[in-house]
C-alpha cells in the first residue's frame, strides 16, 4: 500500500479515535496534538494553571489509550 495512503489512514484512524475521548479531555489533546499548541498555551487558552491542564492531559492520553485498546480489541 502507497505510504501516503498509510499515513492518511493512520490519521483518519487517530481523528475518530480522538472523537471518542469525553470533554474536557478531547479538547486538550486537540489543542496540543492536532494544533500544536504547549500546555502553557492551552492552559492559558483555558483560564487554569498549567499544573492543572499538565494532569488533564495525563489523564486524557490514558482515555485515549483505552479507547485505543478497546477498539484494537474489537477489530481483532
Amino acid at each position: 500500500m502507497d505510504k501516503v495512503v498509510q499515513q492518511s489512514n493512520k490519521q483518519k484512524a487517530i481523528l475518530e479515535q480522538l472523537e471518542k475521548v469525553e470533554q474536557p479531555y478531547r479538547n486538550i489533546l486537540e489543542a496540543v496534538y492536532i494544533q500544536g499548541k504547549t500546555l502553557v498555551t492551552v492552559a492559558s487558552e483555558m483560564n487554569y494553571s498549567y499544573e492543572y491542564i499538565k494532569h488533564k492531559n495525563g489523564i486524557a492520553l490514558l482515555k485515549f489509550d483505552e479507547i485505543q485498546k478497546m477498539t484494537h480489541n474489537i477489530t481483532e
